[in-house]
């Protein structure tokens, strides 16, 4: 047994998931991820969302961000990156809660089927090559694997990430963009002529999503969707004004 995959079978048995509430750690049936009060508390992304983003904003439209040539068919996501979900994505990210991928594949599979979306092959925004064996996985594919399973689609590694982009969090929207220019090229031509779900962990700016939807345009590909676990919330009131 590879040691990678021995880790993965204790994690199970100290967290299992089958039996435990991802939130509160309070004991549940068996095939529930939550408890019934924690469940009714996570942060979901209901309400109004931008109709090309998802970010949620006062009333039915698109936000400021999403008022020129779309790059996505859309973006949605089931949460907002907030509460118990931020913990979570925390948690399979920095402290190997791998346990964690699949109960919440199934609420993004119920979030790609909600809003009707129609995709023949899986990608994941892929880690850069450092980053990746520091942590010794890719969320975003670890993710995209639990959803094919549901969804009934194949995942490829179509995506590499060539420019090790620092940290996005302290830049703004316009330092976001320019930071994530040329980090991505194509590998595999399988998507070509075809419809793509794109799977990230979370939409924050968009910026790295977009700049992969180019590669997989220019590459090829047709429709892109863009399916993440979380989104982050408006920043301040004037983006909250700034829809139509």
């Amino acid at each position: 047994m590879k040691f990678l995959e021995f880790l993965d079978k204790v994690s199970e048995l100290v967290f299992p998931s089958d039996f435990k509430c991802l939130s509160c750690e309070k004991d549940i049936q068996k095939g529930e991820a939550f408890c019934t009060r924690c469940k009714q508390e996570l942060p979901y992304n209901s309400g109004n969302v931008c109709e090309v983003c998802g970010i949620n904003i006062p009333s039915a439209g698109r936000c400021v961000r999403c008022n020129g040539k779309k790059v996505y068919e859309m973006a949605r996501a089931p949460f907002l990156y907030d509460g118990a979900i931020k913990k979570i994505i925390h948690n399979f990210k920095y402290n190997n809660a791998k346990y964690l991928f699949k109960p919440m594949a199934k609420y993004m599979a119920d979030c790609y089927n909600k809003f009707n979306m129609q995709a023949d092959v899986i990608v994941p925004i892929p880690l850069f090559k450092k980053r990746l064996k520091e942590r010794g996985y890719n969320q975003a594919f670890k993710l995209g694997e639990e959803i094919g399973k549901v969804l009934n689609l194949p995942i490829i590694n179509g995506l590499e990430r060539i420019k090790d982009t620092p940290t996005q969090t302290a830049l703004d929207f316009k330092d976001r963009k320019n930071n994530v220019k040329g980090a991505f090229k194509a590998l595999d031509k399988t998507f070509k002529g075809k419809n793509v779900l794109l799977i990230d962990d979370v939409y924050t700016s968009g910026a790295t999503l977009k700049e992969a939807c180019k590669v997989l345009k220019s590459s090829g590909a047709n429709k892109i969707y863009v399916l993440t676990l979380a989104h982050t919330m408006l920043e301040n009131k004037k983006d909250s004004k700034s829809f139509k």
